[in-house]
C-alpha cells in the first residue's frame, strides 16, 4: 500500500465534505504507516503541503498510526468490523490516534472523512498499477 502525497492533496482539496468540515482549520497532522510518514498541513482549511518524507523532528498537532495491516484493512473500499472509523480501530485493533485531543475532537469529521479519501487515493493507484 502507497499513498502518493499528490494525488492525497488534491484529492483532500477536491473534496467538498472535507473543505466544509475542515474550514478555518490550521493544523500540520502525520499519517504514519510501517513504510511512510506524511505530514499533512492545512491553512485555513486548504491542504497547502502533503511531505511525504516527514521525519520524527517534524512538529505535528496529532497523528494517525497504524501498521500496514491496519492501515489496509481501514482503507478497504468496505472495511470489516470496526475498522470503518479510525476511533473505533484504535478501541478495537490497536490503531494509534496521538496527540491534541481537543483538536482531534473540535476536526474529528474532517479527520474521519481522510479515511474515506485516502481509501480513494491508494485504490485508485492500485488499479492504476494493476
Amino acid at each position: 500500500m502507497e499513498i502518493n502525497s499528490e494525488q492525497l492533496r488534491d484529492a483532500l482539496n477536491a473534496d467538498p465534505e472535507f473543505r466544509i468540515q475542515a474550514r478555518y482549520w490550521n493544523t500540520q497532522f502525520r499519517i504514519s504507516t510501517d513504510r511512510q510518514n506524511l505530514l499533512v498541513k492545512l491553512i485555513e482549511g486548504e491542504v497547502v503541503t502533503v511531505d511525504p518524507e516527514a521525519t520524527p523532528f517534524d512538529t505535528w498537532d496529532f497523528q494517525l498510526a497504524g501498521t500496514d495491516e491496519q492501515w489496509e484493512a481501514l482503507l478497504q473500499p468496505v472495511p470489516a468490523p470496526f475498522f470503518q472509523d479510525y476511533y473505533v480501530a484504535m478501541l478495537y485493533h490497536g490503531f494509534r490516534i496521538e496527540g491534541d485531543m481537543k483538536t482531534i475532537w473540535a476536526y474529528y469529521p474532517a479527520i474521519g472523512r481522510t479515511r474515506e479519501i485516502l481509501s480513494q487515493v491508494v485504490h485508485t493507484n492500485e488499479a492504476v498499477s494493476a
